[in-house]
């Protein structure tokens, strides 16, 4: 270890040793050297943004030794770097995760910074409410009440563990007054309130896919990836049921990544029409926009 000193040496051992036994990347970077730069950066609470000016500061015997740590637990354990950091960055912002919650990685990010538009009409006499229904660590919810300022929104979870980190994360981002935190299987603990915006990024991997899951996704909570044979089980209790809670002009933002096409198939046999389905500019797939109209002729119907 005496021979690495700088975050510039760090990094060059990072890449070294993902040289020596293959890693998975998916949990925010998309190549070696963005995912060396989250760790090394990470690992002593600098943004992963890699600013040269700081390459060649020198690091602490505390925190070299922490770095070969990290750099080995990744490496040899596939650990994934925002779990071993402690931090996840989605849409220009820090997320605090743990195992209790899925690292963000959703593209409705997008979204987010095009205010949704064309989906979303937003009220002029009122703030915009919305619902972050299975929010995990709040990253899309917070996310979206930092973008609409001073709007108002729920941010709901089954587990209890996901709900401590999302309320660890509304309070670091300054939005107690905003963003409340609610503990809820679906809709089944949410007030009978409607919402303009209801965003979803539910569990929807399917048997098969979870059993070939890469050994860093098998750390993520199986409640939060896993919903049946199929990955379409939530799914479909969630949109029998939405229509409840949305206003006459509002949308529903739900994703379900690879099972798209299922999905698409199940619906349009209802509502005898294309589904909308949402191009990104990013690699994201797999969203759709419902609007009331949509969620009332699949009211009741799975």
């Amino acid at each position: 270890m005496k021979e690495l000193c700088t975050l510039r040496d760090f990094l060059r051992f990072a890449l070294s040793e993902f040289g020596r036994k293959p890693i998975n990347l998916g949990h925010g970077t998309d190549s070696l050297w963005d995912e060396a730069l989250a760790l090394v950066f990470g690992g002593v609470n600098l943004p992963p943004d890699g600013d040269a000016r700081l390459l060649d500061a020198r690091l602490t015997v505390a925190e070299r030794s922490h770095l070969v740590e990290l750099v080995r637990k990744r490496v040899d354990y596939n650990i994934p770097t925002p779990y071993l950091t402690g931090v996840s960055w989605y849409a220009g912002l820090p997320f605090y995760v743990d195992e209790r919650v899925l690292i963000p990685r959703s593209p409705i990010f997008e979204l987010i910074a095009n205010n949704f538009e064309p989906y979303l009409v937003v009220p002029d006499d009122r703030p915009l409410r919305f619902l972050d229904l299975c929010t995990g660590s709040g990253c899309l919810g917070i996310a979206t009440g930092l973008n609409f300022t001073g709007s108002l929104g729920v941010l709901s979870d089954f587990e209890c563990g996901a709900c401590q980190v999302a309320q660890r994360n509304v309070a670091f981002h300054g939005l107690e007054l905003f963003l409340d935190v609610i503990q809820s299987d679906g809709f089944g603990a949410l007030d009978s309130e409607q919402f303009d915006l209801i965003i979803c990024n539910p569990p929807y991997v399917n048997q098969e896919e979870l059993l070939n899951l890469p050994a860093e996704y098998r750390y993520e909570p199986l409640s939060a990836l896993a919903s049946g044979e199929d990955g379409l089980v939530l799914v479909r209790r969630l949109l029998g049921q939405a229509f409840n809670w949305l206003t006459d002009k509002g949308v529903m933002i739900l994703e379900v990544g690879d099972n798209y096409a299922l999905l698409d198939k199940e619906i349009t046999s209802i509502l005898d029409r294309p589904v909308c389905w949402i191009s990104f500019e990013c690699e994201g797939y797999g969203v759709c926009a419902l609007s009331k109209t949509d969620l009332d002729a699949l009211y009741l119907r799975f």
